[in-house]
């Protein structure tokens, strides 16, 4: 099996000059079919092979039926206009 990338997750921050951020948080399925979290940084390649590019914190909130707190938030898509 080839490593996959499932999603990238993108920081919250400002990006820094030249309009891309440092780093994001990669979402994978290495070879052995295992999932992992790496921190990459990102490029045009990388973006492309993603199933989802999100900004982490700014979707909707997710809350607890039970408790009713905020647990996680979805994750907002972005929009890639290469595709």
């Amino acid at each position: 099996m080839q490593p996959e990338v499932i999603a990238l997750l993108f920081p919250e921050q400002a990006p820094v000059a030249g309009g891309m951020v440092p780093f994001v948080v990669a979402l994978m399925r290495n070879a052995e079919g295992l999932m992992e979290l790496r921190r990459v940084t990102p490029d045009a390649s990388l973006l492309s092979t993603a199933r989802v590019a999100g900004r982490m914190n700014k979707g909707k909130p997710i809350v607890d039926p039970v408790t009713r707190e905020v647990i996680g938030c979805e994750i907002e898509p972005l929009v890639d206009s290469a595709r």
